[in-house]
């Protein structure tokens, strides 16, 4: 099963996606994606102390595909945030598009149930700069293939989700 949590920046969809995991039996790995900066060390912090102490933690900022390959099916996957994931291929250089569909269809084939978090950009202003464009372009992208694949979409806002599209565990 895959399930997505898409809302704006500080809407609650990390909590409301490590409840979800929370509520499973099966053995969580929890995958972050964000590189260390200290812009973003104190949400990294909170994320540590939010986590439960027996949940494994991986730091993997751009080879998700691997990691969905190597899934076990008595595994749940949480992914946060796909954002930072896509931002850091973006910086790498490397071909959104390729990356995107290599992302689905990993995702399409692993055996493990994933929970992934995003954040929803495309809500705003256009940017003027075409670094800002491309990412926001491909972030629509990204959320529209998965959420093509996903038996789960919830839309978070002040901690609050609204389920999009509904399948069961």
């Amino acid at each position: 099963m895959i399930s997505l949590y898409l809302g704006g920046a500080r809407s609650g969809k990390s909590g409301l996606a490590e409840d979800w995991c929370l509520a499973s039996d099966k053995r969580v790995l929890y995958v972050a994606t964000a590189r260390s900066h200290p812009s973003m060390a104190e949400r990294i912090e909170l994320h540590r102390q939010r986590r439960p102490a027996h949940w494994r933690c991986v730091e993997e900022p751009l080879n998700l595909v691997r990691l969905l390959q190597q899934a076990n099916a008595d595994e749940l996957l949480l992914i946060d945030c796909l954002t930072l994931w896509l931002t850091n291929q973006l910086l790498a250089g490397v071909d959104l598009d390729n990356e995107i569909d290599r992302l689905g269809r990993a995702l399409s084939q692993c055996s493990a149930e994933v929970v992934l978090v995003s954040t929803e950009v495309g809500q705003g202003l256009i940017p003027d700069d075409s670094l800002s464009r491309s990412f926001v372009c491909a972030s629509g992208q990204m959320h529209q293939a998965i959420a093509a694949i996903a038996q789960r979409v919830q839309w978070c806002q002040a901690g609050i989700e609204q389920p999009l599209k509904d399948g069961i565990r």
